[in-house]
């Protein structure tokens, strides 16, 4: 007698249509660039949007805890930033702890800080106006 298989005969056109059905699924392998956060990109304003005008500063900390290269990657992901400019951002900030990432209105900053964050990164906005004063000399008149 002839071997029948272990499993039960199933006709070739169901077999094909059960294969097409199933590679969207794995239409192609999971890569490094799906474990990233997406680009930053400016959300929608209504007309109706108080913070239109308020300027907002991105700072990054260093946490000692993520890789330089990690690091200086997230940053050209998130914030578009090129190579250089993000390893010149990245050594600021690990030589002063803290750095500015850009300033933008803000939605966009706070676009950008969750990316930063989603990709284990210790960010926050805080306003320009804040920063400004922060930096001025407190022996200087205003």
């Amino acid at each position: 007698s002839p071997m029948r298989p272990p499993w039960p005969f199933r006709p070739a056109v169901m077999l094909l249509s059960a294969a097409a059905s199933t590679s969207a699924l794995f239409a192609r392998a999971p890569t490094m660039a799906d474990a990233m956060p997406p680009r930053a990109r400016a959300p929608t304003m209504d007309a109706t949007s108080s913070a239109r005008g308020e300027l907002c500063s991105v700072l990054l900390m260093d946490d000692g805890f993520n890789m330089r290269e990690y690091v200086a990657r997230v940053l050209m992901m998130v914030c578009e930033l090129s190579e250089s400019e993000a390893d010149r951002l990245m050594m600021q900030t690990h030589w002063e702890y803290s750095s500015v990432v850009g300033t933008w209105e803000r939605p966009v900053a706070q676009h950008i800080c969750d990316g930063l964050k989603q990709a284990g990164l210790h960010a926050a906005i805080q306003p320009e106006s804040a920063i400004q004063t922060d930096s001025q000399d407190p022996d200087e008149p205003s």
